[in-house]
């Protein structure tokens, strides 16, 4: 039996690809039909993840959304100070903390390595790489305040396994030369380095491993994508529609990597013994909760409508950034390294939120209102976190 789904009206279309290959990590699947056994491994979800979508269907968004947000600010191991910090620099670009990263002798910066690994591309056209864009430039910040900084080219919407390959490869030479490495990811990275540490890394002799300080999460895939799933797995005639789609037009060539950004990347058996195999590791995770009254975000930032369907037939829910539910964005309680946590309000698009206190996330290269990605605020955000990290991460 053969199943044919006619082509969506090209309105329709370009929702549902906007919605796809967006901000959903290369969003095609193998099986025009979905795969109820495929859906998300919610069971090994945090506690808090697990609470924030019984509250979600209890209560509702707004009642989950606060709680997350109470939750993630008690559960900062920094005490909120790490916050602070950021919010100060933020606020004047200009300010270097004397006790931060940025402050070291410029010999000892340059023994720090900063490893960026992008997340997935975002749109089409000449707006298809906003996304590594903003990363480009926090690498090119990264270089001018003095830090051997690498941007590592992963397939846009190539499979993690071979992604966290690459990684491997090229970040081998890095730790052989560096004193302190540190690890920033942004969305679907975040599964690329989490494959990499627990398939890779663990394997690197001690004293390379003792070099791994930090790993920075900006909105990362930390313990799965909601969406991500609903595309993958849903049966629901929009889903369907979508993968129909994809395969028929040719863009199948990403099918397994959206199931896995589906599921938490963790492995239980590796998880729990991460911090003794990385002993210095600091994980920074900010995490994006939604802005808006009903408890969502208030950009369009893809698809509302398809967002929509998302929430009314996804078997698990709870408030999220339009990609990532935001107390999936932060660790799982196996990984027992230390997490420093700071949250923002807003969308999947980072750099276009705010600070709990209302400050701009990127104040100088955002503009309230306009939602495409501004290049520049990668450098922006980078640099107040680097003038923010306290040097107390390097020991």
């Amino acid at each position: 039996m053969s199943l044919t789904i006619a082509a969506p009206e090209p309105a329709i279309r370009r929702r549902l690809c906007r919605a796809a290959l967006g901000l959903v990590p290369a969003l095609v699947l193998a099986h025009c039909a979905g795969r109820p056994e495929a859906v998300a491994d919610r069971t090994t979800a945090s506690a808090l993840l697990r609470e924030a979508r019984a509250v979600t269907q209890e209560q509702g968004l707004p009642a989950a959304r606060d709680l997350v947000t109470r939750r993630l600010r008690a559960e900062d191991a920094s005490g909120g100070s790490l916050e602070e910090r950021v919010l100060r620099t933020t606020r004047d670009p200009e300010l270097v903390l004397p006790d931060s990263l940025a402050a070291m002798p410029p010999a000892e910066r340059r023994r720090v390595a900063l490893v960026i690994v992008p997340g997935t591309k975002s749109g089409f056209g000449a707006k298809s790489n906003l996304t590594q864009d903003c990363l480009f430039a926090a690498a090119e910040e990264g270089r001018r305040l003095g830090f051997d900084t690498h941007f590592i080219q992963t397939a846009p919407r190539g499979t993690v396994e071979s992604n966290a390959e690459l990684v491997a490869e090229r970040i081998r030479p890095i730790f052989a030369r560096a004193d302190r490495v540190a690890l920033v990811m942004l969305s679907k990275g975040a599964h690329d380095v989490i494959h990499y540490l627990q398939e890779h890394a663990v394997e690197l002799p001690a004293d390379c491993r003792e070099k791994l300080v930090a790993v920075l999460s900006l909105a990362g895939t930390v313990q799965g994508s909601v969406v991500a799933d609903w595309f993958a797995n849903s049966t629901d005639p929009a889903a369907m529609t979508t993968r129909g789609w994809l395969m028929l037009s040719g863009q199948g060539e990403s099918i397994g990597m959206l199931r896995t950004v589906a599921r938490s990347p963790w492995r239980k058996e590796v998880a729990g013994s991460l911090r003794e195999a990385f002993p210095r590791l600091t994980w920074v995770s900010v995490a994006m909760v939604p802005d808006g009254p009903d408890g969502q975000i208030t950009e369009r930032l893809w698809a509302p409508k398809i967002r929509a369907r998302v929430r009314r037939s996804s078997p698990y829910y709870s408030p999220n950034d339009g990609l990532v539910e935001s107390a999936a964005s932060v660790l799982p309680d196996a990984v027992a390294v230390p997490e420093w946590i700071v949250l923002a309000q807003g969308s999947h698009s980072m750099p276009n939120g705010r600070y709990l206190d209302g400050t701009r996330v990127a104040p100088r290269t955002t503009v309230p209102g306009v939602e495409d990605l501004a290049p520049a605020s990668g450098g922006e955000v980078m640099s107040a976190y680097l003038r923010a990290l306290p040097r107390s991460l390097l020991r």
